[in-house]
């Protein structure tokens, strides 16, 4: 059209036409953020009902697990009945494992939707062993499973006990789990200026160089499919990284296939200050560039 030929009636219709447009526009728009409010409102309310649902999970199932292990241990302490030791063998063994996968379903939970928490506690390493342990006996025991421990701390240490707990129960249970039959799973703690340092090592199956990227991964199981040989989720290793990330700590590894597998955690220790406090120390850095570290 020729410029010359727009009447002053062809120019209002085409202001009109294109304030329309955007009004129109703005309504989409209005509209597109009234369902994504919608959207977000339900998705909050989902994680509340879920991080209520974990919490509820959590109180009802470990008084009764609790009470289910105290009975069973009993049963095996007071029993004379050769079928009575078995049940409660049975019993005993189940119930350990069944609160140890629980415990973690309920971790990944919590890290997930970020209720985790700092516990500060004065940390006993001996206690924290001897209890994982007892969890892990019957593991233990069907394996001929040599547990070595070298400790090397001389100071009180303050960190979150559950979480170290947590951390190495599960990565005592894979060394334990992948390693050969009649070997000899090492546990070494070490104290440093402004650190604790864990390293668990196994003698067995060894990581294949392309699974490194995996291992870490929530559900990851090495064997899965109709060939899978181990028990349990595949949460234990995820656990294990994101409790480290969450203390500010270091993890890596290092494996030779077929060999042996070596776990390396660092954490800050925190200390007491004037006030009664608890404060981390300084940040923590690796100088060994042959592990793999994440």
């Amino acid at each position: 059209m020729n410029l010359s030929e727009i009447t002053s009636k062809d120019l209002i219709d085409e202001i009109n036409n294109r304030f329309l447009e955007r009004e129109n526009t703005v309504d989409e728009m209005k509209s597109l953020m009234k369902d994504l409010e919608s959207m977000n409102t339900r998705l909050l309310k989902a994680e509340e009902n879920r991080s209520k649902f974990m919490s509820i999970i959590k109180n009802e199932f470990n008084n009764p697990m609790a009470t289910m292990i105290t009975m069973s241990r009993n049963l095996l302490k007071h029993s004379n009945s050769e079928k009575a030791n078995l049940i409660g063998n049975s019993l005993y063994e189940e119930s350990l494992n069944l609160h140890f996968q629980i415990n973690n379903i309920i971790m990944a939970s919590e890290v997930e939707s970020g209720t985790l928490e700092d516990e500060i506690n004065q940390i006993d390493f001996n206690e924290i062993l001897e209890d994982i342990e007892e969890i892990l006996q019957y593991v233990i025991k069907n394996k001929n499973t040599k547990i070595k421990t070298t400790f090397e701390v001389e100071n009180d240490i303050f960190q979150d006990r559950n979480k170290i707990f947590s951390i190495l129960l599960n990565l005592l249970s894979n060394a334990i789990e992948f390693s050969n039959a009649n070997s000899t799973v090492e546990i070494s703690i070490f104290e440093g200026v402004d650190d604790i340092k864990f390293i668990v090592k196994d003698y067995g199956e060894g990581i294949p160089e392309n699974e490194y990227e995996k291992i870490f991964a929530r559900f990851y199981q090495a064997h899965s499919g109709m060939n899978r040989t181990h028990r349990g989720q595949g949460l234990g290793l995820s656990i294990v990284r994101e409790l480290v990330d969450f203390m500010s700590g270091n993890i890596k590894f290092r494996s030779t296939q077929g060999e042996y597998t070596m776990f390396e955690i660092t954490l800050p220790k925190l200390k007491a200050n004037q006030d009664g406090c608890l404060s981390m120390e300084d940040d923590l850095f690796f100088d060994n560039d042959e592990t793999q570290e994440f």
